[in-house]
C-alpha cells in the first residue's frame, strides 16, 4: 500500500463528478483529520439532491396529470382550494357517483399487476421498503424498483387511493441513491447513507418541509428517540438541494395556510386532553391498518395481484358515504383550517379515512401513510378544537390551531418521529407559532403509544440493527481481553520430531482443528492443522519418512494473554483461521491456551444478554 486512499471508480455517465473527485488524492494522514469526508459526502448529498429533486418533480407531474384524468375529470371530483365559499365546500363534499366503485377498483388493478410482476417490494407504504434496506439490505434497491413505485403510486392514488406521497417519494429517493452508491462502488455504510440522503431529499421537497425530512429519514428508522446521526449532514444538503430543484420549477409555497394561529397558556390542558386522544385514536388507526392485512387481505384465497382492486372496489363504497376520503384529501384540511367544516364530519372522516387507507394500502396498494395521517390528525383536531370551543369556550379559545397541531401531534405518535414532526408540520404550515402545543401533544401521542407504530420494519434501537453490529461489537471486543474469553480445554501439542503415521492417528482421534507443535523443551515452534495435512492424509509411504515439523508452518502467529479481543479477531481474520494458540508477553514460546473464534462470539453474546 502506498498510504494512499483508494480512489472511487464512478461510470462515464457523470463526467463532471468524475473528474473532480478523481483529483483528490487524499493521503492517509488527510483522512485523519476528515478532509475525505468533507469534501466528498457533501458532493454525494449534492448529487442525491438534484436526483432526488427531479424525481419529486417527475412523481408531482405523474400524479397531477393521473389524478386530472383517472378521477376528476371523469367524476367531477375536485377538493376546495384556499378560501373557497362555504356553499362550494358543502357541493364538493356531496357529489357522489358509481364511477367511485369502478375507478378505484381498476387503477388497484393495474397498480396491482405492475407491482408484483415487476417489483413487490413497491407494494405498500414505501417508507418500510426503505427502512429494511437499510437494516437488513446494506442499503440495496433493486434499479426497478423507483419507476415501478412511481408510476403505481400515481395510478392508485390517481384513481381515488387513499393513500400519500411520502411513502412513494422516499421509495423513489432512496433507491435513486442506492443505484448511484452501486454505480460508484461504495461501501455498504456509505450507500445506507445515500439511501437516507435520497429519501430525505425526495420527502422534503415534495412537502415543502426540508428541515423536517432531513430529521425523518434518519429518525424513521427507530422507535425510541434515537438518530442515525452519521446521515444526518448529508440528509440535510440532499434535503435542501432537492427542495430548491422542485421549488425552481413549481415556486416556493406551502402545503396549507393556517392564517394568524395562537394559543393561550390556559389551554395547555385542552392540549393535553388532546394528546391522549391522539395517542387513543393513533393505536386504533394501526391496529386497523395491519388488521386489514393480516386477518381479511392476506388469509383471501384470490392472486395477491387482484386484492389491489378489491381494497380498489372497498374504497370506493367508503367514498360514497365520504367524498372527502378520496387521494389525499389536503384541500379539505384547508377547509378545516379556516373553520367551515361541521366539527362533526371532521370526526367522521377520521374514522372512514382510517377505512379508506386500510383498504387501499394494506390490500397491496401502492401509497404512502404520512399523507393519509396528516388528514387524520387534522380532522381530529378540527373536531376537538372546535366541539371543546363551544362546550368550554373559556378553556379552548383557538380552536383552529388545533387542527395544524393534529397533524404534527398524530404522526409523531404513530409514527415514532416526535421531532421530525414537530417540524415538519411547523414548515408545511409556515408558523412555528404553535410550537409549544405541538411539542406537548407530539411527547404524549409518542409516550403513550409506546411501541405501537405504524411502520413495523423500525427497530428499538441502533443497538438491535444488523446494520450497527460490527461497529457495537468492534466496541465491546476493544475493551476485553484475551483471558476473559479463553475457555478452558486441553492442547493437543505435537512433537516436531514425531514420525508422521502417529500425527496422522493423533490428529483423527481428536476433534480439535489446530495443533501446536513444540520441541523436545516445550517451547512452540509450528502449528498446523487438518487442512495441512489433508493431501499426503493417506500416503502410506510417508508414514516413516515425514515427521511433523516438516508439515507444520514454521511462523506461528501468537495472540498474547492480555491483548484485546479484537485484535485477536483482526489476526484470525487476516490469517484466514478459526483459531490461533495464546501465550504471555513475558514468555512468547510457551503455549499456555487456544483461542477460537466461538469463544470469542460467545463471550460477545454473554456480555451483550448481560447487558441488555
Amino acid at each position: 500500500m502506498d498510504g494512499k486512499i483508494p480512489r472511487v471508480r464512478i461510470p462515464n455517465w457523470f463526467p463532471a463528478l468524475k473528474k473532480k473527485l478523481d483529483s483528490m488524492s487524499f493521503r492517509a494522514e488527510d483522512k485523519r483529520y476528515g478532509w475525505s469526508s468533507h469534501v466528498r459526502w457533501p458532493l454525494l448529498s449534492i448529487v442525491v439532491g438534484v436526483l432526488a429533486g427531479l424525481g419529486a418533480i417527475f412523481f408531482e407531474e405523474l400524479l397531477k396529470f393521473a389524478l386530472n384524468h383517472l378521477l376528476q375529470l371523469p367524476t367531477g371530483y375536485i377538493e376546495p382550494v384556499k378560501g373557497a365559499e362555504p356553499r362550494l365546500i358543502a357541493t364538493l363534499a356531496a357529489t357522489r357517483t358509481w364511477l367511485y366503485l369502478c375507478i378505484p377498483t381498476l387503477g388497484g388493478l393495474v397498480a396491482g399487476i405492475l407491482v408484483f410482476l415487476l417489483a413487490p417490494e413497491a407494494e405498500g407504504h414505501g417508507t418500510d421498503a426503505m427502512i429494511e434496506a437499510f437494516h437488513h439490505g446494506g442499503g440495496l434497491i433493486r434499479k426497478r424498483v423507483p419507476p415501478v413505485k412511481v408510476l403505481a403510486s400515481a395510478i392508485t392514488i390517481g384513481s381515488g387511493g387513499a393513500a400519500g406521497k411520502e411513502g412513494p417519494i422516499a421509495q423513489i429517493g432512496a433507491g435513486l441513491g442506492s443505484i448511484l452508491a452501486s454505480l460508484m462502488h461504495l461501501s455498504a455504510r456509505d450507500r445506507r447513507i445515500l439511501v437516507l440522503a435520497g429519501a430525505a431529499g425526495g420527502i422534503g421537497a415534495i412537502f415543502h418541509a426540508p428541515l423536517g425530512a432531513a430529521l425523518f429519514a434518519p429518525e424513521v428508522l427507530y422507535r425510541e428517540t434515537e438518530f442515525e446521526f452519521e446521515a444526518i449532514m448529508p440528509c440535510i444538503v440532499a434535503s435542501i438541494v432537492a427542495s430548491s430543484v422542485f421549488d425552481q420549477y413549481s415556486g416556493r409555497a406551502t402545503l396549507f395556510f393556517p392564517g394568524p394561529v395562537d394559543f393561550e397558556p390556559r389551554e395547555l390542558l385542552a392540549y393535553l386532553v388532546f394528546g391522549c386522544l391522539c395517542a387513543l385514536v393513533g393505536y386504533v388507526y394501526i391496529k386497523t391498518f395491519y388488521g386489514a392485512r393480516d386477518r381479511f387481505f392476506h388469509p383471501l384465497k384470490i392472486p395477491r395481484i387482484f386484492k389491489p382492486a378489491l381494497g380498489g372496489l372497498m374504497l370506493g363504497l367508503i367514498a360514497l358515504l365520504g367524498p372527502p376520503i378520496l387521494d389525499g384529501g389536503y384541500g379539505w384540511i384547508q377547509v378545516a383550517m379556516e373553520g367551515k367544516m361541521f366539527w362533526g364530519m371532521m370526526l367522521a372522516l377520521v374514522f372512514l379515512k382510517i377505512a379508506a387507507t386500510s383498504c387501499t394500502i394494506s390490500s397491496g396498494g401502492s401509497g404512502g401513510v404520512f399523507g393519509p395521517s396528516v388528514f387524520i390528525g387534522a380532522m381530529l383536531g378540527g373536531a376537538f378544537g372546535f366541539m371543546a370551543h363551544s362546550l368550554a369556550p373559556a378553556w379552548v379559545i383557538n380552536p383552529k390551531s388545533f387542527v395544524l397541531v393534529g397533524i404534527g401531534g398524530f404522526f409523531a405518535g404513530v409514527a415514532k418521529v416526535p421531532v421530525a414532526s414537530i417540524i415538519m408540520s411547523c414548515e408545511m404550515c409556515a408558523s412555528y407559532t404553535l410550537l409549544v402545543p405541538l411539542m406537548l401533544v407530539s411527547a404524549i401521542s409518542y409516550l403513550l403509544l409506546g411501541n405501537t407504530s405504524l411502520y413495523e420494519k423500525q427497530l428499538v434501537t441502533r443497538l438491535a440493527s444488523p446494520a450497527h453490529l460490527g461497529e457495537f461489537a468492534r466496541g465491546l471486543l476493544e475493551k476485553a481481553q484475551v483471558w476473559e474469553a479463553v475457555q478452558p480445554r486441553h492442547i493437543v501439542t505435537i512433537p516436531e520430531a514425531m514420525r508422521f503415521g502417529e500425527l496422522i492417528r493423533i490428529v483423527t482421534d481428536s476433534l480439535e482443528s489446530y495443533f501446536p507443535v513444540v520441541n523436545d523443551r516445550g517451547k512452540l515452534t509450528g502449528i498446523l492443522s487438518i487442512n495441512d495435512i489433508r493431501e499426503v492424509l493417506f500416503e502410506e509411504e510417508l508414514a516413516q519418512v515425514i515427521i511433523a515439523k516438516d508439515v507444520a508452518t514454521p511462523t506461528v502467529v501468537r495472540v498474547f494473554w492480555n491483548e484485546s479481543l479484537q485484535d485477536a479477531m483482526d489476526k484470525m481474520a487476516v490469517l484466514n483461521v478459526n483459531e490461533l494458540p495464546v501465550v504471555k508477553e513475558e514468555d512468547p514460546d510457551s503455549i499456555i491456551a487456544m483461542i477460537a473464534k466461538r469463544d470469542i462470539i460467545s463471550y460477545y453474546y454473554e456480555r451483550s444478554c448481560r447487558s441488555g
